[in-house]
């Protein structure tokens, strides 16, 4: 028998209980709220059990009784509607303040669909409403006052600590490693500080994090609270119900048992997402027990996605300062790196300007067996046994080492006065390095308590046990350098990337020629120069003609960007294809992924016909210059009426390639002002390079083109024809059997956005939206569509004398409301379709057939 607290074998647990524990699965809810789980029917499935002190029934009357019984029509309306707002946005949607029929009390509601059921949480309002403008206000008016991401991260937590009442409240980062570190705190003056603290990966197991993600913002307002269990506890299923969006999920015995702990009653945790990946936590403890109202979590989860981007966004600048930074030492080497002589003395003339970009004590560069250095290194000997012991590493990346005595077998590090090394490969055979070398850094790590967690039996069975201490607890190494920061990492790759060129070039210049011919890549070495420098020649000039003149910083980013991917895609294709003949079809349909998800269609016909590598880069940037062009201002342009691009070819009597292009349902097409770069290249690259043609006509409906290419840089597929395809003109293409203009007349953005989508992939091209009745009868007094979708109630207004005038002109007419079927209707209005909130597509696609009287 093994008592409470004993420590036992490692071997007698399982070290991962933690991550394995499923915490979104708890069965059971918080004491400060209720929890209904409802059929798609809105029958009541599930019930915490403490719903008769808020709907004076006991929780076996409630279930499988409608929950319309307890809230009234308007409650119930605003519940579909926010239903499906919740089942877009994948987030809980919330109703303030609204009125239990039967008990009398006023409770904030939370709505969300949890892949099964609808899962309602209610939360019983005890005071009035903070003023959400005057918090949110403040707190985002400290965005304008930091003067980095860490004096913003520093500001906001104060205000939050300010403004939600807490004792403590803390920005927790997450490290590389999976640790987390204190970075930033506001407190009570007189409690015990956790700045800089470190917090092992195991403080926050995996599956809490991804849960993280998921739930913005979690409260736990009482650590002594009784939970509630859900009702009935299995309902035949093999686990119970999913909680993982639940604001009113009960906590882990286990992170309770970690809270009681550090001395913590209550806590709330706010989620900092960046880039899709959970950065950080705000972390706020209270030393008693604490709920804020459920509006202010609200907001504060509303804020805490605002201040994730311009997190993300101040910290994208300060790299892109350290970029520059690096791509002028950059050029600097460039500039200055002689031409002749041996590749080691050649890279050692830049020692100085290489440590002014990666700091460091020592550099050293090893090639063909021999070793240049400066400042701080390795005897030679030990240098060649690194040498050895990276050659067992991936050939092409760089690799950050900060203990060479965990990495070299018997190494001392106070012996040879190195602790660390950054190692940049050269070359894959024979392996050639550059390598710098930093001494030891005592360097100690403040943890909050011991990290390492003793494995004892707890309350809660054999496992883990959380730690009991939150002491200060140091850790100092001494045999390890400072350590490679990501942003030195990406200094390091970019510098492989540019010696490269250096070790290409200099491979010409090596005094015997027959001892390159005796090595196996030396063919390879000499066709990567060329193709290197023409690629390298052909970016120059991309990035030299690219107008900056009337673009911001990042639109010329965006279009140079844009070309030089269109350049990779077609070096990449001639790469998979050995550079051989690549498919003009697959050429295509590679370029115009990037517009496939936009409201606009583009038609591709004609035989395939390999193209030489030799047209394969001029033929892939004129393409993809002309779907540029389409995407800002021509049919693939966002504009309200759908657009359609056609590319045909064909091979033609001369044994040419002739291409076609033609734009139709975009904006009215003119003649530009001036000719820009990407129209140079257009009409060019072709006759200049391939000695081919390119005819351009701006036509008001539509842009058309035609491009040639001579015989010689083809290889036509025997069954392709000689004669082009049969046109068929766009406008006299098979026609759907629905309206091509329509207006949703709906109060919830989101909502309308989602129906106008769906409406879209119906192939109804024209969807306009109006959220109030003004601006739905500014729309009918100009324009007379085939097909108009109403909500009844926009805010206090209600839209059936707008229906009523609307089907009195014939436009048929479609009611989608969250009262569904129970919604009275004028008797004028028998015949006219009602949905019921949210609307599926297939539904939606079958009242639409009925009413047209034909299959979609």
């Amino acid at each position: 028998m093994t008592n409470r607290g004993e420590i036992v074998p490692e071997n007698e647990v399982d070290l991962t209980t933690c991550d394995k524990e499923p915490i979104h699965l708890p069965g059971s809810v918080q004491s400060f709220g209720f929890l209904l789980a409802l059929q798609p029917d809105w029958l009541i499935a599930y019930c915490s059990e403490n719903t008769p002190y808020y709907l004076g029934n006991e929780w076996q009357q409630v279930l499988g009784e409608p929950l319309k019984n307890w809230f009234d029509r308007k409650t119930m309306h605003d519940m579909r509607s926010a239903l499906q707002s919740a089942m877009i946005t994948q987030r809980n949607e919330r109703l303030f303040n609204r009125n239990i029929v039967v008990s009398g009390k006023n409770v904030d509601i939370s709505i969300h669909h949890n892949g099964e059921y609808i899962v309602v949480e209610c939360e019983e309002v005890h005071n009035g409403y903070e003023d959400p403008e005057h918090f949110v206000r403040s707190l985002l008016t400290q965005f304008y006052r930091a003067n980095d991401s860490s004096h913003l991260i520093e500001m906001v937590a104060q205000q939050i600590q300010l403004i939600s009442g807490y004792d403590r409240v803390m920005v927790y980062r997450f490290l590389p490693d999976g640790a987390g570190e204190v970075i930033a705190e506001s407190k009570r003056f007189e409690l015990e500080s956790f700045l800089g603290l470190r917090y092992p990966a195991s403080d926050i197991p995996k599956q809490a994090r991804a849960l993280y993600i998921k739930n913005l913002l979690r409260v736990i307002g009482n650590v002594e609270d009784t939970v509630v269990p859900i009702q009935p506890a299995n309902q035949n299923k093999t686990q119970p119900l999913d909680l993982s969006f639940s604001t009113l999920r009960a906590v882990s015995p286990i992170h309770i048992e970690y809270l009681k702990n550090m001395g913590v009653n209550a806590s709330m945790s706010i989620s900092i997402v960046v880039n899709g990946k959970l950065w950080g936590l705000f972390a706020c403890h209270h030393y008693s027990e604490k709920i804020p109202s459920y509006f202010m979590r609200t907001e504060l989860e509303m804020f805490a996605e605002v201040f994730a981007l311009e997190l993300s966004s101040r910290l994208a600048r300060e790299k892109e300062v350290e970029r520059t930074r690096a791509r002028n030492v950059h050029n600097q080497m460039i500039a200055t790196m002689p031409s002749d002589g041996a590749l080691k003395d050649i890279i050692a003339t830049q020692f100085a300007v290489l440590r002014n970009l990666i700091s460091c004590d020592g550099i050293c560069v090893v090639v063909d067996g021999q070793a240049k250095s400066d400042g701080a290194t390795l005897s030679e000997e030990l240098l060649f046994v690194l040498c050895r012991k990276l050659n067992g590493l991936a050939p092409s990346e760089v690799a950050p080492i900060e203990t060479l005595a965990a990495f070299i077998d018997g190494y001392q590090t106070e012996a040879h006065g190195i602790a660390g090394v950054l190692a940049i490969p050269l070359s894959k055979s024979p392996r050639d390095y550059l390598l710098f070398f930093r001494k030891p850094q005592t360097k100690t790590v403040n943890w909050a308590g011991n990290p390492q967690k003793p494995v004892a039996v707890g309350p809660n069975g054999a496992r883990l046990l959380p730690r009991s201490s939150f002491e200060l607890w140091k850790q100092t190494h001494s045999d390890s350098c400072h350590e490679w920061t990501e942003q030195t990492l990406q200094d390091a790759e970019s510098l492989r990337i540019t010696l490269l060129e250096v070790i290409i070039r200099h491979a010409h210049e090596r005094d015997d020629l027959m001892l390159q011919a005796s090595r196996k890549h030396e063919v390879l070495i000499s066709e990567l120069n060329h193709r290197v420098r023409n690629i390298l020649n052909l970016v120059n000039a991309i990035v030299a003609q690219t107008e900056q003149q009337d673009r911001s910083l990042s639109e010329f980013v965006e279009v140079l960007t844009g070309r030089l991917v269109a350049l990779a895609s077609a070096h990449d294709q001639l790469t998979a294809s050995e550079w051989a003949e690549v498919s003009f079809r697959r050429m295509l349909e590679t370029e115009i992924q990037a517009y496939i998800n936009v409201n606009s269609a583009i038609q591709l016909d004609g035989d395939d016909v390999l193209i030489s590598p030799y047209a394969a880069t001029p033929l892939v940037l004129v393409m993809h210059e002309m779907f540029t062009n389409a995407a800002k201002y021509g049919a693939l342009s966002a504009c309200e009426k759908k657009g359609t691009v056609y590319v045909r070819w064909h091979i033609s009597e001369k044994s040419e390639l002739v291409i076609e292009w033609q734009e139709r349902g975009g904006p009215p097409v003119s003649l530009p002002e001036r000719e820009n770069f990407g129209l140079t290249m257009i009409k060019s690259v072709l006759p200049h390079e391939l000695g081919g043609r390119a005819d351009i006509a701006f036509e008001p409906p539509g842009l058309k083109a035609t491009f040639t290419v001579p015989y010689r840089f083809l290889l036509i597929n025997q069954a392709a024809s000689k004669s082009p395809p049969e046109k068929v003109h766009p406008d006299e293409e098979t026609s759907t059997v629905l309206p091509k203009e329509a207006i949703v007349v709906e109060d919830s953005l989101v909502i309308a956005l989602d129906m106008q989508k769906k409406l879209r992939r119906m192939h109804i091209d024209n969807v306009s939206i109006a959220g109030s009745l003004g601006a739905a009868r500014q729309y009918f007094e100009k324009r007379t569509p085939g097909l108009a979708l109403f909500d009844v109630h926009l805010g206090r207004e209600t839209t059936y004398e707008l229906i009523s005038e609307v089907r009195g002109k014939g436009v048929p007419v479609v009611i989608v409301s969250g009262y569904g079927k129970a919604l009275l209707l004028p008797d004028s209005f028998d015949n006219t379709p009602v949905l019921t909130k949210p609307v599926s597509d297939s539904v939606l696609k079958e009242t639409l057939s009925q009413l047209f009287k034909s299959a979609i």
